[in-house]
């Protein structure tokens, strides 16, 4: 039986989150004015939390699956 794997998308999502956050934090320096503000309440504010959600429900889901692996397994 294949088995589900959903730990490398979550670990791509989130190494996509840290570089995300790294280079907006380094982008203030050079680009700091109100379409950058705008930018930063209208989409990073919003998403960064809701990415978090996501890979903490992800990481549940795949103990669950696991949980269902092992239990078909024996």
């Amino acid at each position: 039986m294949r088995k589900c794997d959903l730990s490398t998308g979550a670990g791509r999502i989130r190494h996509s989150l840290e570089q995300l956050e790294t280079v907006w934090n380094e982008s203030g320096a050079e680009w700091n004015d109100a379409v950058s503000q705008s930018f930063q309440e209208r989409h990073l504010e919003p998403m960064i939390p809701r990415l978090k959600l996501a890979l903490d429900a992800i990481g549940r889901m795949s103990l669950m699956i696991g949980e269902v692996e092992r239990d078909c397994e024996s």
